[in-house]
């Protein structure tokens, strides 16, 4: 802990905790309950390697290879991003709107779902819902495959190499469309924070030049693929309530609302698509 410390790493109690129960195949109550356990000298090794890639800035989730994200613990490692409790926020309006339908169920697709968090959170908390959960990255798939197993969902959401809707014919067939997509700007990449610039996967982050070229092949595609009456629900990045809004907007559907973040920022737009009049 006092290179940690050093290091002015973050939080360099709990890092070092976590650090040793990844080793040790503990959990953290035990770590801290048992202080007086000596650490064989091979774990220590591996202990003391995590701990020098900590200081050099690699995220500690990809050290533990957990994340916790909706209440649930997710596996992640470099290539897919680590999940952000932002996003917990277009899952719980997902859950919100499928319960709220007849029999409580539905059929979505999870677009770009990397370690499968937003897809398999909600299939865990709606147990007659059914998903797609597409991602271009075979090794991300892989990972949420393992992920959906872990929480006992592999026979409801089916997981599908893909770029964004190719795989699916462009007709109505989904409820709910959700999507975390890369939103920022390529020109901003300098002022992230090294851990996430330098480890994170670019083609999840980033969405070009001004981080709304992802939404502008997503929304078209989500617009013939989606029910009558069903919704859309996008994450976004700060300052795109207004242009992912118009872009929405133009695809026919009605924006039902954006919810702010903790910090206040527009963080999840909810629209629906809306049948033309007859």
């Amino acid at each position: 802990m006092e290179q940690l410390k050093r290091a002015r790493a973050e939080n360099p109690a709990l890092t070092a905790d976590l650090l040793l129960a990844s080793v040790l195949g503990w959990d953290r109550i035990r770590i801290l309950s048992h202080t007086e356990h000596i650490v064989p000298e091979e774990s220590d090794a591996r202990f003391q390697g995590l701990v020098a890639r900590r200081i050099q800035g690699e995220p500690l989730q990809y050290l533990t290879g957990e994340k916790e994200f909706f209440g649930l613990t997710f596996q992640v490692a470099p290539g897919v991003l680590i999940p952000r409790p932002e996003t917990e926020i277009l899952v719980e309006r997902a859950i919100d709107l499928i319960r709220s339908q007849p029999l409580a169920s539905a059929r979505f697709a999870d677009i770009g779902t990397g370690s499968g968090c937003i897809a398999i959170s909600v299939a865990r908390a709606v147990a007659s819902s059914s998903g797609w959960a597409v991602d271009f990255s075979a090794p991300a798939l892989e990972i949420a495959r393992g992920n959906a197993v872990r929480h006992n969902v592999e026979e409801r959401v089916l997981f599908v190499r893909s770029d964004l809707f190719e795989c699916f014919p462009p007709k109505p067939c989904f409820d709910l469309v959700l999507c975390n997509p890369p939103y920022i700007a390529l020109e901003e990449c300098d002022s992230l924070p090294s851990e996430v610039r330098v480890y994170e996967p670019h083609e999840a982050l980033f969405g070009g030049a001004s981080g709304l070229e992802m939404y502008r092949r997503l929304v078209p595609g989500a617009a013939s693929r989606i029910k009558a009456r069903g919704h859309l629900l996008l994450e976004l990045g700060a300052g795109q309530a207004a242009a992912v809004g118009t872009l929405v907007e133009n695809e026919g559907f009605t924006i039902e609302t954006i919810v702010d973040d903790l910090q206040g920022i527009p963080r999840c737009l909810v629209a629906r698509k809306i049948p033309p009049e007859k």
